[in-house]
């Protein structure tokens, strides 16, 4: 077996994140960037992070795959940090703020590796975690619609039956322009949940591709978006939106008010 991954040969990546029904999860990439190939356990023992009070908490961590055998890392290889909770704030009706914790920190068996670009928005403080190895999928091709990324400037609360009015911006990373002709299609989605069970309503447009026709390397551009929130009693929902097929997501969780 290959020797226990240290904190200094482990390179954090950009936290990715999406929702799944009821619940929302986070994505770290991880690289070897040591000088052979290590280990890491499957899932972990110990997860800290800073909660509202600004105190350092311990999230109650069960592991996402039991039993789950070390993952070996080649050098230059990759892992993903998978973390998720329930996204269901307020399950009998009863509204409660999710709270936020920051400077997360993970156990492993030589040490801490900080995740400070990690941060959780939580209904609580438990949380389910694993390392995982990554499923091996091709890059976007640059220039590509696929290669953007997309970001949600979203209220976090909402009220029922009203308007919901937020921003999408789409950034190209890639060295090329993104040509936006044939003009992308996308589709927004809100859902609201009484207990676990969901209704949701979405809708499938085109961009506003009449003022902006490529986005060139290193630029973004911001749509103002809008969406009608269904009627229904003050609990959670999600909300998701992303460019079909095959292109850039985001999503978060709502809290609806009445």
């Amino acid at each position: 077996m290959s020797p226990a991954c240290k904190p200094a040969d482990l390179h954090v990546g950009t936290v990715s994140s999406g929702l799944a029904t009821a619940q929302e999860g986070w994505r770290v990439p991880i690289t070897n960037t040591g000088s052979g190939p290590c280990s890491l356990p499957g899932y972990l023992s110990t997860i800290t992070a800073i909660g509202p009070d600004g105190n350092r908490v311990t999230l109650s961590d069960e592991p996402m795959i039991q039993p789950a055998p070390p993952i070996t890392i080649p050098r230059a290889g990759k892992v993903t940090l998978q973390v998720a909770s329930s996204a269901l704030c307020n399950p009998t009706g009863t509204v409660q703020p999710s709270r936020h914790y920051s400077s997360v920190e993970v156990d492993i068996p030589t040490g801490t590796l900080d995740l400070a670009n990690l941060n959780l928005t939580l209904c609580a403080n438990k949380i389910f975690s694993g390392f995982l190895e990554p499923i091996s999928a091709p890059a976007p091709v640059p220039g590509t619609v696929a290669s953007l990324t997309a970001h949600l400037d979203i209220p976090r609360t909402v009220n029922s039956g009203s308007t919901l009015k937020y921003q999408v911006v789409l950034v190209n990373n890639s060295p090329r322009t993104v040509d936006l002709k044939p003009c992308p299609v996308y589709q927004e989605a809100i859902t609201v949940f009484t207990g676990t069970k969901g209704r949701s309503r979405s809708r499938t447009l085109e961009l506003d591709c009449t003022s902006v026709k490529a986005i060139k390397p290193a630029h973004k551009i911001t749509y103002q978006m809008v969406i009608s929130v269904p009627p229904s009693q003050p609990g959670p929902a999600k909300f998701a939106w992303h460019i079909a097929p095959g292109g850039p997501f985001a999503g978060t969780a709502l809290t609806i008010m009445r």
